[in-house]
């Protein structure tokens, strides 16, 4: 093998397709190192000492834009403040700043509906572990071209998603609090489910009850209708769930829930729920099928149907709580 030493012409001179604005699927990022937002999709990168890369010391957050407007922002912009307080990750910007940054890199790109990611790292300068050896964080925002919700197979919530219970080791209850960049655990546990034939995989705590799945948290609707959810305490306290929460109440008040519970939720009682779901960011997935067993009729259920709806109108129609508008020019 003779390796070649590629110049900077010969990595920057040929453009191809995917190079164009948008062509990767990635419209703009801004980067604290460099100090502004480009969006050649060849010059979005992070420098290879970062700690995010070399230790996976750093946190993120992600949204959708739908129609113009960043959904539910503070509340991810509040959990980013809280997941670097929690692992002493000075932010390099006020939280404030952070937020101006992010919402104009979007109105940059010109995109009315995108997804969003939110980057903040320990910062540039070698590949030691320890996290005082840079001399700040760094920021990246990345708008990407798809909402995650456009990403998903349409059949899952038409026709609902699989469930498996996962075997990969559970983060701590404190480490799972934080929205962090190191998804190992998480990447084995969505793994471990392809290769059983399962669309996801979900873990359940040391002693037994219901968690999260590898990327989105876990509720049912219990045979007595009564929407569960489980105790933030191995955790991540999800956005999504939290604002469906919200949202649910108007199903208490007209019939179609009992009521709404956070608690712990055994084994048991989610193979005999009557509607089962994975929510993150404003998406509601259904799931019908859970460790081979069928959940409630085996299709997507009242509950999920009219929550869904309601999360729709959230995000088109709802309060300025949950949209913030982009500022575009």
């Amino acid at each position: 093998m003779s390796l070649k030493v590629l110049s900077r012409d010969e990595i920057f001179g040929p453009k191809p397709a995917w190079r164009e604005p948008g062509g990767a699927g990635y419209l703009a990022m801004y980067s604290s190192v460099f100090g502004g937002v480009v969006t050649d999709p060849a010059l979005m990168v992070m420098p290879v000492d970062d700690h995010v890369i070399n230790r996976g010391d750093g946190i993120f957050e992600y949204f959708p834009v739908w129609n113009g407007h960043a959904y539910c922002f503070q509340s991810h912009m509040t959990r980013l403040r809280r997941s670097a307080e929690i692992i002493s990750l000075n932010l390099p910007f006020d939280i404030d700043t952070i937020g101006k940054i992010v919402l104009e890199t979007i109105a940059i790109s010109g995109a009315k509906q995108c997804g969003l990611r939110i980057f903040v790292t320990r910062g540039i300068g070698d590949f030691s572990v320890s996290p005082t050896s840079p001399k700040k964080s760094e920021l990246y925002v990345v708008v990407l071209g798809k909402t995650a919700e456009e990403q998903f197979p349409k059949h899952w919530f038409t026709e609902g998603a699989t469930l498996i219970t996962a075997h990969v080791p559970m983060k701590p209850g404190f480490y799972a609090q934080v929205k962090s960049t190191d998804y190992v655990l998480n990447a084995l546990v969505a793994l471990e489910a392809t290769r059983l034939g399962a669309d996801f995989g979900v873990w359940f705590d040391p002693d037994g009850y219901l968690a999260e799945s590898s990327t989105e948290n876990v509720a049912i609707v219990s045979q007595d209708g009564v929407f569960k959810y489980p105790p933030f305490l191995h955790t991540l306290r999800g956005t999504g769930l939290l604002r469906g929460i919200q949202l649910a109440e108007e199903l208490v008040k007209n019939g179609t829930l009992k009521g709404i519970c956070q608690t712990n939720i055994a084994q048991q009682e989610v193979y005999e729920a009557s509607e089962l779901y994975l929510l993150s960011s404003g998406t509601t997935i259904p799931i019908v099928k859970f460790d081979g067993r069928t959940v409630g009729s085996g299709k997507p259920g009242p509950v999920f149907h009219a929550l869904d709806k309601l999360f729709k109108k959230d995000m088109f129609e709802g309060p300025p709580e949950a949209r913030t508008p982009i500022p575009y020019k």
